[in-house]
């Protein structure tokens, strides 16, 4: 995310062309993998990056703590990796997050209460948090109720999608969970596993809506946060009564585009026959 005069929000006819060039990126995905000198050096970018935090720090887990700013959320990480302006941006996006919900919950009906803890792991290096008696997975990012907090995987997730995706990516992903909590903190819960994604995905573009009527998004941020919404899509065949089932690519992508036309009450209770298309 460069210096650039932020976008306004979007319309609905600037979600359909989103769609369409994810439809596009679908079709040409197949001719883009191990011979794209390109990927090669994003992979490349994305291993470095992660062994110098390794050489830099010994911890096999740690906290981030969430900053309340008002400056644009981080710098673009496709080429380059800073590990400070990479935290900064998760613990701006966390402080955002929070300023949000705050308001958000009680006009929801809700009692808010931010999470007791954000941490990070390294499932390169094993460990990480336990939630109830389920170990931290690798690769993925959860929100745990039992404890309250929210994790990921830094070298598994995080790193990865913010350096290949953006850091709207990585902000996106911090977004998500954070619905999860918020999820807990409403009167009505959503008893289908897929209803609870897609919610949480809505809840993530109703908060990128706020981001950018405080003049916070940056050139280029609504397409990455998009973008990490298909790429964490379903695989083809998943049935929606799967209880680890999210959704497609474009019922994930529907659900935030929904949000972040209309905000949060757009996303609660879920719509279940506007996303489910299944």
């Amino acid at each position: 995310m460069s210096k650039t005069t932020p976008r306004p929000p979007r319309s609905r006819a600037r979600f359909r062309a989103v769609y369409a060039v994810i439809a596009a990126l679908v079709l040409l995905l197949p001719a883009c993998s191990a011979g794209d000198g390109e990927h090669r050096g994003i992979t490349d970018v994305i291993k470095q990056a992660i062994d110098d935090v390794k050489r830099h720090r010994e911890q096999k887990s740690g906290t981030t703590a969430s900053r309340g700013d008002s400056t644009p959320l981080g710098t673009d990480g496709r080429t380059s990796f800073d590990y400070a302006a990479y935290q900064r941006t998760l613990s701006v996006t966390l402080g955002l997050l929070e300023r949000y919900w705050s308001d958000e919950v009680p006009e929801l009906g809700g009692s808010y209460s931010k999470p007791r803890a954000y941490t990070y792991y390294r499932s390169d290096e094993g460990g990480g948090p336990v939630c109830g008696d389920q170990p931290a997975p690798a690769r993925n990012a959860f929100y745990c109720p039992a404890g309250d907090f929210i994790a990921w995987d830094e070298s598994g997730l995080m790193i990865p999608y913010y350096v290949s995706g953006g850091d709207f990516a990585a902000s996106f992903v911090l977004a998500h969970e954070f619905g999860h909590a918020m999820q807990a903190r409403m009167p009505r819960q959503e008893q289908t596993g897929v209803l609870r994604e897609l919610q949480a995905d809505c809840f993530a573009g109703a908060w990128a809506r706020w981001v950018a009527q405080q003049n916070l998004l940056e050139e280029g941020d609504l397409d990455e946060a998009t973008l990490a919404v298909f790429s964490g899509r379903d695989l083809p065949g998943t049935a929606w009564t799967d209880p680890a089932a999210h959704g497609s690519g474009f019922e994930r992508t529907r659900a935030f585009g929904d949000g972040f036309e209309s905000g949060a009450k757009n996303c609660y209770p879920a719509p279940a026959e506007r996303w489910i298309l299944r």
